[in-house]
């Protein structure tokens, strides 16, 4: 059965994990620049803070 989300209190962080097989390199230059510039627009729409990737 499901459990219920913790909410922090105050400043909170969420970690996401993604890997591919023997830690390759997927994106080129353009790719990653691509999957930046979608990052930042999530951040501003959703209201959050991407630290780091």
């Amino acid at each position: 059965m499901r459990q219920s989300r913790i909410r922090g209190e105050g400043l909170s962080y969420y970690h996401c994990l993604s890997r591919v097989v023997d830690r390759q390199f997927i994106l080129g230059d353009e790719e990653r620049e691509h999957f930046v510039a979608l990052m930042r627009k999530l951040e501003a729409f959703l209201g959050l803070r991407v630290v780091t990737y």
